[in-house]
């Protein structure tokens, strides 16, 4: 199981680094055994930055992104290792440590999320208005009342997004001078959402977030979701393929209103995704990952002209182009290996054209996340009897 530090003493972070993932492993229960969903990643996110988290289905990109808001089911999911250190102003804490209270001060407000499917994650019985006020009553009580004119809180600030209150509270509410502060408060709760649906370049802001999302496009609900993650000018984004189900000129809509609230704003975005265009397109560095390990990482310069992993080489030759002959897909030979209980070996093991004897023996990981870095032995030698390594590896 996690080893669990102090989330007050955690180690600090380099300048510059919103969030640092440090070898995280989550791992879950099934009836064949223990699968290695996540198992060893480590990387940084640096402010204002666009990481681009790649890798095919399956591979662990969801579970590494949920793992920092700890949106993982456990049971069965475990915690069996890691950790991610955030900087929460002038703190560094541990996400996996610290206690459910603090978590959900940051969840929403600090590092949001906007998931893959929009018509999954908001909520059908309730409308656009009330799902983004939710966020300003969980955070940003504070400048609603001052919106209001109200200075201290109040009951009124009860259950107001959504409009669930108990029938003695809406009764009491009803009298004056309290019906006078309430619908104060429902003024200011409104502008501020027409405001943040405005800012994803909504049209009639005020119309839309009376409707429902069964009554929205696809992307017009993503651009709720973006709104809902933005609303509190968080310090880190992570986009699970929020394009995935749109086509492809909403898509590129999406992408640059999010490019350009983060450069507004100089929000960190973890970008997720298994298209490598997009990814070219709009990422600063880029890490990949096959089986639950982090491949490589680099620019996306390095990683697209010069891939150094050969399960990345393997990506880039299976996009179509002009190299190819009508109707050939160039396709990675093997399968993707079992992560139950997986031996202490290379990931790509079984499917690499240049693997050696070594490759069964030893485990290679990513050593220096900063630089353009690879997990394999082309580029990192296996030590030699009796030398210690000189960069990350597992043994037997």
């Amino acid at each position: 199981m996690l080893t669990r530090t102090d989330p007050h003493h955690a180690q600090e972070l380099a300048p510059g680094v919103v969030a640092s993932v440090d070898n995280l492993k989550i791992h879950f229960r099934s009836k064949a055994g223990i699968v290695h969903a996540v198992d060893g990643v480590s990387f940084e996110i640096r402010d204002g930055e666009t990481l681009g988290l790649v890798g095919e289905t399956g591979c662990g990109k969801s579970v590494t992104a949920r793992s920092f808001l700890r949106l993982v089911p456990m049971p069965p999911g475990i915690a069996a290792g890691g950790s991610i250190r955030y900087r929460d102003r002038d703190e560094v804490i541990d996400l996996l440590s610290v206690s459910d209270e603090r978590m959900r001060a940051i969840r929403g407000n600090r590092i949001a999320m906007i998931f893959q499917d929009p018509g999954k994650a908001l909520d059908p019985a309730m409308s656009v208005r009330d799902q983004i006020a939710e966020v300003f009553f969980q955070h940003r009580s504070g400048d609603i009342l001052a919106s209001a004119g109200i200075d201290e809180g109040s009951v009124l600030l009860r259950r107001q997004s959504g409009g669930r209150s108990r029938t003695l509270e809406r009764a009491i509410l009803s009298f004056p001078p309290l019906r006078s502060r309430r619908d104060r408060i429902s003024a200011a709760v409104d502008t501020m959402v027409a405001d943040a649906l405005a800012e994803t370049q909504i049209p009639n802001p005020r119309k839309v977030m009376e409707r429902y999302p069964h009554e929205l496009s696809g992307g017009m609900k993503q651009r709720v979701m973006i709104a809902q993650a933005l609303a509190c000018n968080p310090d880190l984004l992570i986009a699970d393929e929020p394009t995935t189900a749109l086509d492809v000129t909403v898509q590129a809509r999406i992408l640059e209103l999010i490019r350009e609230l983060q450069q507004r704003r100089r929000t960190a975005v973890l970008y997720i995704s298994h298209d490598l265009s997009l990814v070219r397109r709009v990422c600063d560095r880029v890490a990949v990952m096959y089986a639950g390990r982090i491949a490589e990482i680099g620019t996306p310069t390095q990683i697209f002209r010069d891939p150094l992993h050969p399960y990345t080489r393997g990506l880039l030759g299976a996009i179509p182009g002009r190299v190819h002959s009508r109707g050939h897909l160039a396709a990675i030979e093997g399968t993707v290996p079992e992560l139950i209980s997986p031996p202490p070996s290379c990931r790509f093991v079984g499917r690499c054209p240049h693997e050696v004897e070594v490759c069964a023996r030893y485990d290679p990981l990513i050593s220096d996340t900063d630089a353009h870095d690879v997990a394999c032995f082309i580029h990192h030698p296996p030590p030699g009897p009796g030398v210690r390594p000189s960069y990350a590896v597992r043994t037997r």
